[in-house]
Formats: C-alpha cells, sequence, structure tokens
C-alpha cells in the first residue's frame, strides 16, 4: 500500500471547474483527453511526443536535474522529465484523485515526489529548483501572479520556465468556461506577468494552444 500524501494545501478558493479535477473519474480518464488536446487547440495533428519534444528542448540541460511539474495532474511531464535523465521531479497538484493517479503511473520513476499544495504556495526552499513546468494547468490557477512569485523564489538563478496554456480565442466556450473559474490569458498578458518578476521568455501560439520558455535572470542582467 502507498503511504499517504500529506496535505499541504494553502486554504484558497476552489473554482466549480478545478472541483472537477477532485474526482476520481477525471482522473481517470485525464490522460485519454490530454492526448488529443493540442490537436483539438491547434487545429493540427500535434502528438504528445511532440509537446514532450519541445519541452525537454527548454529545460536542457535535465541530466541530474531536479525540477518541479506544477499543476501535474497524472504527471505526463514528470515522467517525460524522469525518462529524460532528471534526477527529481516533483510532481505538485491540489487533487488528491490526480495524484494518486500520477503515482501509479510513475511506479518505476525513483525520483518522482508528489506534493499535495496548491500553485500559489510551494512548499519546496528557495532556490532549489533547476525548472518548473506547466504542462496546461495554468489556465486553472486562481491566482497567476501568486504563483509567477512563487516560480521565482523557487528557482535557482538562471532556472528554466516552460508553461502549455489554452489561449484566449474570444470564442462563446471560453466565455462559458470563465464563469467556471478559467482563465484564458493572451500570449501578451502572460510574457508580461513573467517578464514583470524577473524571467526572460520567448512566447508563441498556434491557435489556441500557447507556450512560453525561458530562464529566470537576476536584477540587471
Amino acid at each position: 500500500m502507498s503511504k499517504p500524501i500529506p496535505d499541504q494545501r494553502r486554504r484558497l478558493p476552489i473554482t466549480l471547474a478545478v472541483r472537477t479535477n477532485l474526482l476520481a473519474p477525471t482522473a481517470w480518464g485525464y490522460e485519454l483527453w490530454r492526448a488529443r488536446a493540442l490537436s483539438q487547440l491547434s487545429g493540427r495533428r500535434f502528438p504528445l511526443s511532440e509537446e514532450f519534444t519541445r519541452m525537454i528542448e527548454a529545460m536542457q540541460p535535465v541530466q541530474g536535474g531536479v525540477f518541479l511539474d506544477l499543476g501535474t495532474s497524472t504527471g505526463l511531464y514528470a515522467r517525460a522529465l524522469l525518462e529524460a535523465g532528471a534526477a527529481k521531479v516533483y510532481g505538485l497538484d491540489l487533487s488528491p484523485a490526480m495524484l494518486r493517479e500520477a503515482v501509479r503511473r510513475s511506479r518505476g520513476f525513483e525520483g518522482f515526489s508528489p506534493l499535495l499544495a496548491r500553485a500559489e504556495a510551494i512548499p519546496l526552499p528557495a532556490d532549489s529548483l533547476d525548472g518548473v513546468v506547466v504542462g496546461g494547468s495554468w489556465n486553472e490557477f486562481y491566482d497567476p501572479a501568486a504563483v509567477v512569485k512563487e516560480m521565482q523564489r523557487t528557482l535557482k538563478p538562471g532556472g528554466r520556465v516552460w508553461i502549455m496554456f489554452t489561449h484566449r480565442s474570444g470564442s462563446r466556450l471560453q466565455r462559458v468556461l470563465e464563469r467556471t473559474g478559467l482563465r484564458f490569458p493572451t500570449l501578451e498578458e502572460l510574457t508580461a506577468l513573467l517578464e514583470r518578476h524577473e524571467f526572460r521568455v520567448r512566447g508563441w501560439h498556434e491557435k489556441s494552444v500557447g507556450f512560453v520558455a525561458g530562464t529566470m535572470v537576476s536584477l540587471g542582467e
């Protein structure tokens, strides 16, 4: 029997959209949906393998590093980093159901460490991470500015960042989903937020899927 994961979640509001992630059936079916998500958002064939390759390139060097998969869900990015040679990957999520599935799917990966916590209050020391990756959970974070501050605090100088997110399209569906608590930033809004907190980033988007990659820099660089 696996050990219980300590609950380190800071008390913050939980939106309706996030509440669905607390359900076990959502966790069980997550990777089936995720495998098709970027193809639907981009309007072209966009397999997970391509997404992982781009993420790993943005995180280099990966070998022997320590990383955080922020909003890990079932641990897709965490497993890709461990397969690429990372020594340790923390998988943080606020959903016990998602983390149980992440732990189950990560058996055989000694470096996976689950964290039941909020992205706005990462329970890790300052300057402890070589990189932070976010694979789609950005749209669900309650306070994105607080998340960026926590990324800045926990990353080492020169630490890398990768974010995949659903880009604002202005569609009726997005307007409905915003009522459930989801946020749909533009590429310009997200890069500006990161740059205000000492990140040097580049970004691009393909229709409704966006990407941002870069590094944290010291003041004056």
